[in-house]
């Protein structure tokens, strides 16, 4: 596969954004900052339900078997490896999105991250960052928007791609026409589709193991969707959410 010129470049990410980090370096999250503000409602129950359901058929029809076959042919090892390669290739992304917040050592950790891994990593396929006790701090644009103070918005199932809110959801097509990762080794369709095809399958077999957490319970609607909100604050807060007092009332 050859590998594009364009991949590693950052030109085709608006020139704006330079000015973005300087208006926005101050906007960062504060630990005093109420958590549950991004919780979202869910006045799109309704559809959001049957969009539950029509992916649930379609992870049972369609990727948790493709995931259980590359889970029991592929190895172990190759596994890691392309889950280290896909990981390396969002570490632009993560760059970019750490200057958004005026995260500049978050900057600093991606920027060694992609490069020791590229280079001594083999192209991302092994991750030598990790073992030198720098580890993956995934950041996208929704985490960016949140941090300048957008709300999420609804929450949305979105067919196909599951649990979001509209803050999210936008920042996730956004970024997906933006810069998507990708779209940046190859000019050919094929090889993209085919790589986002392996990543898609490769993200689904390393949750394999909780299919049965979820199929115990009792709704699995709304486990997802208090799981997902508890793993997106978790991330805006970059895993240490402010705790409310015991005499803090939220309304949902």
């Amino acid at each position: 596969m050859r590998l594009n010129t364009r991949s590693l470049s950052f030109l085709r990410i608006p020139v704006v954004m330079g000015t973005l980090v300087a208006l926005t370096a101050c906007s960062t999250l504060s630990v005093n900052d109420d958590p549950y503000k991004h919780v979202s409602a869910d006045p799109l129950e309704g559809f959001n339900r049957k969009a539950h359901a029509f992916n649930d058929l379609a992870d049972r029809a369609i990727l948790r078997p493709t995931a259980k076959v590359y889970d029991t042919v592929v190895p172990e090892p190759a596994q890691q490896g392309v889950s280290h390669f896909f990981g390396n290739l969002r570490e632009p992304v993560n760059l970019i999105n750490n200057l958004l917040q005026g995260k500049f050592d978050g900057a600093l950790h991606s920027t060694y991250r992609f490069v020791v891994n590229s280079t001594v990593g083999v192209f991302g396929l092994f991750d030598v960052a990790s073992s030198y006790e720098v580890e993956a701090r995934r950041e996208d644009l929704g985490q960016t928007l949140a941090a300048w103070g957008v709300k999420p918005g609804p929450y949305i199932v979105i067919p196909f791609l599951g649990p979001s809110n509209l803050r999210d959801g936008t920042a996730r097509a956004v970024g997906t026409f933006g810069y998507y990762p990708i779209n940046e080794l190859s000019d050919d369709t094929s090889v993209r589709l085919g790589l986002a095809a392996l990543d898609i399958v490769d993200t689904r077999a390393r949750f394999l193991g909780t299919d049965d957490v979820l199929n115990r319970q009792l709704d699995p609607y709304l486990f997802l969707k208090s799981a997902y909100e508890s793993t997106r604050i978790n991330a805006i807060y970059d895993g240490n959410p402010p705790q409310p007092s015991d005499e803090e009332e939220f309304d949902f």
